[in-house]
């Protein structure tokens, strides 16, 4: 039989790994770093209660804190890099276990700059700002924080808070340990009745299968640990939520969503705008699975067949060469810079390609404002994965951008903006490959799906996600505790109204995709794909067409960073997030892609 185990980390060729060199030469010059980010946080201790004594002490301390953030960062995300790239690897568990302590520690020594800074006078701290040109440097962060008063606890509770931090959050290394590390799925007989192991993966490429029974075995052995283990990842997602609602009552925020969104000034009625939008719109979704359910001629359609492409699977097959090419050729659009950015990250191995066992599962991206970024990957020669570069790439592509234009405290842009620079990437992506091969009914049919799968899984599945997200932080602050028995229903109700009458599900586990997902443990971030794609949708379109300013609009929101609030920067891009009109326009382009795909499947008939 032939191997079909994942290979040991040291197995994997260099040139699939990302090159973390770029950020220390080995583990112990980062473990210098750290003893050296020991001694600056005490000196900027020394000026604990000193932030009112003059502009200029005021301005060093955010100065002397905002480079100490840049050097932790470069710390923590050189051994958070280490231990995704090997969970089972003691060491690297071992040298991040260094990290995040020092984090705690850097975060508890000067938990006196908030609500020192938010002590000061109104009128002295303007006074300030207008006569300090350094301190006018950190005008929009102070701005943000003031807004924040109201949430900002005593000196010593920030300080018992963020020694806390830690714990509160274990929750999520506990599900990524037991995600990535410990859960196993077993083997599944392929197309050709060889054993191979089923992982996080390669499990897209058997979910996708032609052959009916090897993606239902697929699909009922990636649910089976989720189901045997309901109870532990029912307590870990329980003990999450309960954390992240009670820090948001000792901050005295009506809700988490609420201690979530208020901090990036997004209004919860987004949210809900998105929510509502969407449930008003899940005809669409109904139609796509009548649509697939008719191309492929099965009474019985259910969740084992909605991944299964009308085109084939062996269309479009790219390896991570060649998924490079197309997603260069297909950014050209954004100009040269852009482009000489790409290279840069493909040719100094910013990526790290291949799965290997106990790796991280999924795709992020992570950005060193003292360093680049890194993007980590688990690649499958389906166009899928060339999709994901793109997307991933374009987060660090908005990282890379930002941070030569922004100082260090504006370089991060929030969640909300940098979903829109992802995803933007996917759909120019998309409408590169309809060009290039408008003449190959096959590949367009393809294409068209992989879109059309977009919209779904960004919009129509992430707006689900939000649902049961919120409707369990609600739950949870009401006093329900969140057991396996109460998820599942929450989530079979949810998978019922958004699959519609199509859609059957499958008995034994299907209910657990609740425990899939590890961004439940990234409190509220879901929703932002939704809005980011449908944002994105139309900015792409934009500057695919040509419109006149929309290429220099788009280039300008790559640069802000987070100089400006996220509603502002979008609405600067050409997009208005605070109604519902965005969402409509994004989910009119998914009718037209339902349009196009009816109208091909019709003429190869």
């Amino acid at each position: 039989m032939p191997s079909t185990h994942l290979p040991l980390r040291k197995d994997v060729p260099n040139e699939l790994k990302w090159d973390l060199s770029l950020l220390y030469s080995d583990d112990q010059a980062m473990q210098a770093d750290l003893a050296e980010i020991t001694k600056l946080t005490a000196q900027l201790g020394d000026l604990k209660g000193h932030l009112g004594d003059s502009a200029q002490t005021l301005t060093q301390v955010l100065q002397a804190s905002r480079d100490l953030d840049v050097k932790l960062e470069k710390a923590y995300v050189y051994a958070f890099l280490r231990r995704d790239s090997d969970t089972t690897d003691a060491r690297a568990n071992n040298l991040f276990g260094q990290a995040a302590q020092t984090l705690v520690q850097v975060q508890t020594q000067t938990a006196f700059i908030d609500p020192e800074l938010l002590a000061l006078p109104e009128g002295t701290l303007a006074n300030w700002l207008t006569t300090s040109p350094a301190l006018q440097e950190f005008a929009v962060e102070i701005k943000r924080m003031r807004l924040q008063r109201d949430h900002v606890l005593k000196t010593s509770e920030e300080a018992l808070l963020n020694r806390l931090n830690r714990t509160l959050d274990s929750a999520e290394e506990i599900y990524n340990t037991l995600n990535d590390a410990d859960l196993k799925f077993g083997q599944i007989k392929d197309e050709h009745g060889q054993w191979v192991e089923l992982t996080h993966g390669n499990r897209s490429q058997y979910t996708e299968s032609m052959d009916r029974s090897v993606r239902q075995a697929a699909v009922k052995a990636y649910a089976k640990p989720y189901h045997d283990l309901r109870n532990t990842f029912a307590q870990t997602f329980n003990s999450f939520v309960s954390s992240q609602n009670a820090q948001a009552e000792i901050r005295h925020y009506q809700s988490a969503r609420q201690a979530s969104l208020s901090p990036h000034q997004i209004d919860e009625q987004v949210y809900d705008t998105l929510v509502t939008t969407v449930n008003d719109h899940l005809d669409l979704a109904h139609r796509w699975y009548a649509i697939k359910q008719r191309a492929l001629g099965i009474s019985d359609f259910s969740q084992a067949d909605l991944n299964v492409p009308l085109a084939g699977n062996d269309v479009m097959k790219t390896t991570f060469s060649q998924g490079k090419e197309l997603t260069l050729a297909a950014l050209a659009v954004l100009g040269d810079d852009y482009v000489k950015g790409l290279q840069t990250e493909f040719n100094q191995r910013w990526i790290d390609v291949a799965e290997n066992k106990g790796k991280r599962s999924g795709g992020y991206q992570v950005s060193v404002y003292d360093g680049n970024p890194f993007i980590l990957l688990n690649w499958t020669d389906k166009l899928y994965s060339t999709f994901v570069l793109a997307n991933e790439s374009g987060h660090a592509m908005h990282s890379w951008f930002s941070q030569h234009h922004q100082p260090a405290q504006y370089a991060d842009a929030p969640i909300f903006l940098a979903e829109v620079a992802s995803t933007f990437n996917e759909n120019i992506l998309t409408e590169y490959l309809l060009a290039k091969y408008q003449d190959d009914p096959q590949i367009q049919l393809y294409v068209l799906e992989e879109s059309i799968n977009g919209y779904i899984g960004s919009i129509f599945r992430q707006t689900q996600f939000a649902e049961f997200e919120h409707q369990a932080y609600q739950a949870e602050q009401a006093g329900q505790t969140l057991t396996a028995d109460y998820l599942d229903q929450l989530s079979t109700e949810l998978l019922h109204r958004y699959y519609g009458p199509q859609v059957s599900l499958l008995a034994g586990g299907a209910s657990q995709s609740w425990a899939y997902v590890p961004h439940f443990y990234m409190n509220y971030y879901v929703y932002q794909y939704a809005t980011s794609w449908a944002a994105s949708s139309s900015l792409a379109q934009q500057v695919w067409t040509g419109q006149t300013g929309a290429l220099d609009r788009y280039l300008g929101f790559l640069k802000s960073g987070s100089s400006k609030d996220p509603i502002e920067t979008m609405q600067a891009a050409g997009i208005d997030m605070t109604g519902r009109a965005y969402l409509d326009q994004a989910l009119k382009m998914f009718a037209e892609r339902l349009d196009q795909i009816e109208d091909l499947l019709k003429h190869q008939k």
